[in-house]
Order: structure tokens, then sequence, then C-alpha cells
């Protein structure tokens, strides 16, 4: 590292808290001009700078037909033919034709999974120049921040930032980690009265620190930002049974490349969104995939029994993981210890939180370190999630998409000030907004600001097999009332094992219990007695 170059404020804070670097940053990278000394990375050159990646996390070189390099992909990317992508791969075209730029996007748009793309393709107009980009997978799952000023992109602030955080005016950190002891002597001030909560619209914890939005690149050169992927919105209805049809072909498809990676777990529950994948997973004994689930909570407990049946349906074992003490227990008992965990996870997801209570109480250390961990996020589009349960006034429809996206509100100036921001965006690109306007809110504005935190999840390689533009678009061709109201969902679980779909769901089993006034565990048990 040069002597006059300012250190990473990662590797800084990581030093003054007696944190290791490469476990509080695993599966991260950094691209900048020069080497940096970050310990647990590797580097090799990309186009005009250097390339910094964890040794933890894969890199897949992307070639031309001819094997000309036209950038690489970071982390686990599956094609549109169910390959998944490693070590090297080769596109169907030369990186000579006049359109490469638009075909290499057209194939990144139907990649699947978690990842990035950097591209370095000759332009278009053969002048010598390139065109050098970054492009996140379908909900920005592997999370990507920049510098417009230092040309610095990195997973997360910490280690993007070569200076001094400069608090962004909209939101501040949560209270617990700004008095975090430790923590609190490295953080500059932050305005007391400025509203807590997410970041959103590509803001970030610094004012000049942007995030990549998914559904968007950007120009690794001038840092111009541009949306490359949106759905058509003159496309055709489908019936649940045709949109099933297709989406079961396509998860079947993602979970034999994702349970096929190595030793990991699919964690599942007692919802409907792992269930689906479930029902399209390959079988599992011949993989090295464990079914687990888990519980910091009474549901949680219900969320194991379920998954208990589930697998019993399969015939497969299952680790269900409660602590001794009951769900509100903890795996560690040593203060120090659990103090060090909540710092190392702040670092690693870019001062997001201190982690859940699945990361705080220790149950990440009681499982195979390093191991994949499969989960069913991302799918709330197949239900109607996101969509209010009644009609709304114009205005309220907009607050409740607005809320949805997590972005931290605070006084009446605030709210209209991010409303403002909203509605530039929903402005911005064709839509039919009685159709798809939460779906669309969902995908660009809630997911991805909130996937650096799944960086600090830093022990196990998290991945959600259902994150496929495929998947999603699919879903928004069925009325979103008919989504709401399961039918799109019943008619994934009866094509791909009707079976799954004889097992209760712990809302519908809490939601009923309370009906009758009956105990939900004694209402469940009686309905898994009731499969025998």
């Amino acid at each position: 590292m040069h002597a006059s170059q300012p250190p990473l404020l990662g590797p800084k804070y990581c030093t003054a808290l007696d944190l290791g670097i490469s476990l509080t940053f695993r599966f991260q990278f950094v691209l900048c001009k020069t080497t940096r000394d970050l310990p647990g990375f590797l580097t090799r050159p990309f186009a005009n700078r250097v390339l910094h990646h964890h040794e933890a996390l894969p890199i897949c070189d992307l070639l031309d037909r001819d094997g000309t390099p036209l950038g690489v992909l970071l982390g686990y990317g599956m094609d549109q033919n169910g390959t998944r992508l490693e070590d090297a791969y080769s596109l169907d075209f030369s990186a000579q034709d006049t359109d490469a730029v638009e075909k290499f996007e057209t194939w990144i748009t139907w990649m699947a999974g978690r990842f990035l793309v950097l591209t370095d393709v000759p332009a278009a107009d053969n002048d010598q120049g390139r065109s050098r980009r970054i492009y996140p997978d379908p909900a920005g799952s592997l999370g990507a921040v920049y510098d417009p000023q230092s040309g610095i992109v990195a997973s997360t602030p910490l280690l993007c930032l070569d200076r001094d955080i400069d608090p962004d005016p909209g939101c501040r950190p949560p209270d617990e980690l700004l008095s975090n002891k430790g923590l609190a002597a490295l953080l500059p001030e932050f305005d007391p009265q400025v509203p807590v909560g997410g970041y959103g619209f590509g803001t970030t914890i610094d004012r000049h620190l942007r995030r990549l939005m998914a559904n968007r690149w950007v120009d690794l050169d001038t840092f111009t930002e541009r949306r490359f992927w949106a759905p058509d919105p003159e496309m055709p209805d489908l019936s649940p049974a045709d949109a099933a049809d297709q989406i079961v072909t396509v998860m079947q498809s993602m979970m034999q490349a994702f349970c096929t990676i190595g030793p990991g777990y699919f964690a599942i529950s007692g919802g409907h969104d792992s269930r689906m994948l479930l029902a399209c997973a390959p079988d599992l004994s011949a993989t090295e995939m464990e079914l687990y689930c888990y519980a910091t909570n009474w549901i949680g407990t219900l969320d194991v029994r379920v998954s208990e049946a589930l697998a019993a349906t399969l015939d497969q074992p299952m680790l269900g993981q409660i602590a001794e003490a009951g769900p509100k227990g903890s795996f560690i008992t040593n203060r120090n210890a659990a103090m060090r965990t909540r710092q190392r996870f702040a670092l690693g997801s870019g001062l997001s939180h201190l982690g859940d209570q699945w990361w705080q109480r220790g149950y990440a250390r009681q499982l195979r370190q390093g191991d994949i961990w499969l989960r069913g996020n991302f799918l709330e589009i197949i239900t109607a999630r996101v969509w209010p349960r009644h009609a709304l006034t114009p205005q309220d429809e907009l607050m409740h998409a607005l809320s949805n996206t997590r972005v931290a509100l605070g006084n009446e100036a605030d709210v209209a000030q991010k409303l403002g921001l909203f509605d530039a965006w929903r402005q911005s690109f064709p839509m039919d907004e009685t159709r798809h306007l939460h779906d669309l809110t969902y995908l660009d504005l809630t997911l991805a600001p909130a996937q650096g935190a799944f960086y600090g999840f830093s022990s196990h390689t998290y991945i959600a097999p259902g994150n496929n533009r495929r998947i999603y678009q699919l879903a928004m061709q069925v009325p979103w009332v008919a989504r709401k109201h399961g039918e799109l969902y019943d008619a994934i679980m009866t094509r791909a094992n009707p079976a799954l779909n004889r097992v209760p769901l712990v809302g519908m089993i809490t939601y009923r219990a309370r009906k009758l006034g009956v105990p939900a565990r004694e209402y469940l048990e009686q309905k898994i007695a009731a499969l025998a």
C-alpha cells in the first residue's frame, strides 16, 4: 500500500476494535485505483483498476466465444439455461459485434442468483473506448456502493470510504448501534433530529456515497446510473395455472443448480416462500444440503414444528435449532463474545444494525462455518404480500408504497421530500400502476437498500434461489388480487409437489386457532396428525 494512501475505514475500525478484517468482511470486494492492504483478500487487475475480492467470494471470468475477456462475475449466478457459473464462462457472441454491449446486457438480465457482474467491453462505435459497468442481481442482493469522488466501488460503505463518514442528512443508524461501547468512539456525530430507519433511493450512511439500485447499472468511469430492466407494462395477463407451469420449470432449474453447490443449509419455515422452493428442489438425499429451521421466539417454534412435518413428508432429516433455554435463549453466554459479535456485524453490514436475534444470540456459530445458506426470500410478489389489503385513496396508496420501501420517515417536510423522490422514481419508466405499482416498488426500492445487512452474516454464504427476473415477471402477469388470494401459490404447489401443500401454514394455523379459541400449538398438532 502506498505510504500516502489513507486507509479504508473498515480495516481502520477493525484495528481499533481488535476484530479480524478477513472474518468481518468475508465475501466482500473492493474495486479501486491502487492495491490495498486487506488480509484474506485476493487481488487482480480489472479494466484500469485493481479488484480485491475475499478469498471466500467466488469469481468467474466472462469470455466471448473467441476467449476474449468481457468481465467478471462475483458471487453465485445461474444462466437462463440452468448452468451455474464457475471459474470461466463463454458467451455466445463476439466482442467485435457492434451490438456486443446490448447482447451482454440481455444475458445479464436473465441471470439469477446472488451476484454482481463487472463488464469491460469494447464500445459499439469501435473508437477504442470501453463500456465498463457494474450490474446487480435481480434484487441487488450482493450489494454494491460507490463513491464518485474517490472512484472506489465496494460491497459496503466501510470498504468504500478512505475518509471520515459525512453523515447523510436523511437518515441515521439505529440508537443501539450509536450507543454501542467501542463503536460510539469511532463514529461521527449524527443529528438526533434525523429519523432512524432504512436508507432509500440509493442513499447511504454517507451523503456522497451511493448504493447501486436493483435493475440499474453504473458506469465505472463516469458513475452515471441507468435503468436496464423493467417489465413490459403491456404484457398480457396469465392465469395462475399457466404462470405456475413456467415458474415451476424455472424454480426447478435454480434449485438443481444451487442445491448442488456443496455442503450447506436450506432454511425452511412454516410460510410460503421456502416451501415453494422446497417443492421444486431435487432429491436432497443426493446432495450435501441439509434442511434447517430455527426459533428465536414463540412463533418460530411453530415454524420448526411445521418444518419437521415438511421434512417428514419428503423423508428427509432436518436440523431444528432452538437454544437450550428456549426460543428466547442464547448460545452465547460470554458478554464480551456477544459484544464482539454485534460489532463485527455492524462493521460487516456497513453500520446497518447489530444483527438480528439469530445472529446476536450465536445461532450462526453453532452451524458449520463457511457453508452455503439457502433462504426462500424475495418471492413476496407471488403472494402479492406487499399490496394493501383494502382499497385506499390515491394519497394513502402512495404512502403505503413509500412505507413498504422501509425508508426512514421523519417530520412532514421529510415525508414530503421522500414522496417527491418516490414520485420521480415512478414517473421515470413506463408502468401500469394499477397492475404493478407495489410489485415494482418492492423490487426496485425495498430489496437492494437492505441487502448490505446480509454481508453481516459473514459465517455463511447467503443465497436466495428464487432471485430471478423471469420468476418475478411471470408472477406479475397474474392479477395481483388472484395472487393475494393465494391462487398462484396454490397452483405452483399443486404443480410441483401437492403433498407439501397439505402441510399447514403457520399463519393460517394461528389465524384459525384464534378464531376457534384454541391454543395454536394444539391445533397445529391436530392438523399434522391428520396428514398421516
